[in-house]
């Protein structure tokens, strides 16, 4: 079983302090060694020079102590990164590759038969596009209208006209001609998709040119 990554991240980070303490004994090894050869060369008989010797050989275990510990350290971490590294591989040959070809080839094969059926489509489409046309009559004729709609449209003839936009009262238009007041709305909502019929303001229309079928 690995280590998480976290308890590695953790060594390491301890790993680097006991290394960077080394480092900063050792230098203050040689500070001492250096204060010691001035002071014997200024001054061999001072009386201060045996309790600078004291420090300097203090300092100098203190230094090789920590690095014992840093050598011990290092081992820790490699055999830390070694647990972890060694658990790897039993890890990765545990999934099977062949269930994933499988997979692919079922997947594509699905792919595959979606591609040809949309292909298919899309070649009847232009067929049914082509017969529909064929079938459809001559563009210029205007759309008919039939029922309310040409009831609404034979009265508002009389009060419309194409240049300018009037405002009507439906409900008397509704009155005029025996409908009630929904039936003309929807009657004025089928002229203006026909475009029998152009809408302004609020309630003002003028007449337009119908569209063709």
């Amino acid at each position: 079983m690995a280590l998480p990554a976290q308890t590695l991240a953790t060594i390491q980070a301890a790993g680097a302090a006991i290394y960077a303490a080394d480092a900063a004994l050792k230098e203050a090894v040689q500070s001492y060694a250096e204060q010691v050869k001035l002071a014997m060369t200024e001054n061999p008989f001072d009386l201060g020079n045996d309790s600078l010797f004291d420090d300097w050989k203090t300092v100098a275990r203190l230094s090789r102590a920590v690095g014992q510990v840093e050598a011990e350290f290092q081992k820790i971490y490699n055999a830390a990164t070694d647990l972890s590294a060694g658990a790897i591989p039993a890890v990765l040959t545990m999934p099977s590759l062949t269930a994933p070809q499988a997979t692919a080839t079922s997947d594509l094969a699905m792919v595959q038969a979606i591609d040809a059926t949309d292909a298919v489509i899309i070649k009847k489409v232009p067929k049914k596009i082509k017969a529909t046309d064929k079938a459809k009559p001559a563009a210029s004729q205007p759309t008919s209208l039939s029922g309310n709609s040409a009831k609404v449209l034979d009265r508002l003839l009389g009060m419309l006209n194409p240049n300018h936009f009037v405002k009507i009262n439906r409900a008397a238009v509704g009155a005029e001609i025996g409908l009630p007041k929904g039936s003309i709305g929807a009657s004025i909502t089928k002229l203006l998709d026909t475009g029998h019929l152009i809408e302004g303001g609020i309630g003002e229309y003028k007449l337009g040119t119908p569209k063709a079928k």
